[in-house]
């Protein structure tokens, strides 16, 4: 079963948008580090290429997508459960 951060995105979600807003132009990966306690904004190319082969082209393809739409792609990252997930917003969506 899939971890729902949920409630962790919506605690970050100040942070998040304020690295979106400080960022946003140039469309990069937003990490949620919810054990650290940090918010990155990240350039997506290097981002995506970091991923495993496994995941690095559904990615990029969900990437491509979601920034068409003028939204952004946030990652929360749980260093404790060793997990990585991926969550799509457009700019009118708020958790």
């Amino acid at each position: 079963m899939t971890p729902d951060y949920t409630e962790q995105i919506t605690e970050f979600w100040p942070t998040i948008m304020q690295a979106w807003d400080e960022h946003g132009e140039k469309h990069p990966v937003i990490e949620c580090d919810v054990v650290n306690r940090k918010v990155m904004a990240m350039p997506a190319e290097e981002y995506i290429n970091g991923l495993t082969d496994r995941t690095r082209k559904a990615t990029r393809r969900l990437y491509e997508k979601i920034t068409t739409e003028g939204g952004m792609m946030v990652f929360i990252r749980d260093s404790k459960k060793q997990i990585l997930q991926s969550h799509l917003f457009t700019l009118g969506d708020a958790p």
